[in-house]
């Protein structure tokens, strides 16, 4: 019988998560983890390794922050102190299907190399261009930076609120730069229409 390696992977990630003593007795429930809970647990594919690595790390952090508050002598049957713990775990993220994360960066990637393929293509107005060819100057380029710099990081992510952080990164870095190319060309065929 062959063996799959994802579904085992899987099924190993799911035993560790039904099976942790804070999963057991309903601290994560508390912590409002709807998604460490049994009943959604089982919903989840077991070949689905990255939404499922990405809830591990969430039990990890839980898992600590709990640790960290018994040892700071803190009463963890108050539930005021895990509605506060908890509150600090869903702050860190959402966890999210690497589905949602790479639909993201395939988005961002063609507003980025827009704005790049618009930018540069404004230049073909200062040099008396085809536009079309300096547009897809721009878009090579735009689709380099996306390639190397923007695309594998947001594919990347776990969680909703870094993915929100990085693009909002990418947009202010990248995407600005592209904006200021455009800019420039405009100022250069202003200077050239009114002088030349």
């Amino acid at each position: 019988m062959k063996r799959n390696d994802k579904i085992d992977k899987g099924g190993d990630i799911k035993a560790d998560l039904y099976s942790r003593p804070n999963a057991t007795n309903g601290k994560y429930r508390i912590f409002r983890l709807d998604q460490l809970e049994p009943d959604n647990l089982v919903k989840i594919k077991d070949n689905d390794i990255f939404f499922l690595e990405s809830l591990q790390m969430q039990a990890n952090l839980a898992d600590k922050m709990i640790a960290e508050a018994e040892a700071q002598g803190k009463d963890i049957t108050d539930l005021s102190v895990l509605k506060e713990l908890g509150e600090k775990i869903n702050d860190a993220g959402k966890p999210i299907h690497r589905s949602e994360a790479v639909m993201t960066a395939v988005f961002v990637s063609f507003r980025l190399i827009a704005y790049y393929a618009i930018a540069i293509g404004i230049w073909s107005l200062v040099f008396k261009e085809n536009f079309l060819d300096f547009s897809l100057y721009g878009f090579i380029v735009g689709l380099i930076i996306n390639l190397l710099f923007v695309a594998p990081v947001i594919s990347t992510q776990r969680t909703r609120e870094r993915i929100r952080d990085i693009v909002f990164g990418a947009g202010l870095l990248v995407g600005n730069i592209g904006i200021i190319i455009g800019l420039i060309g405009l100022v250069a065929w202003i200077i050239r229409l009114i002088f030349f």
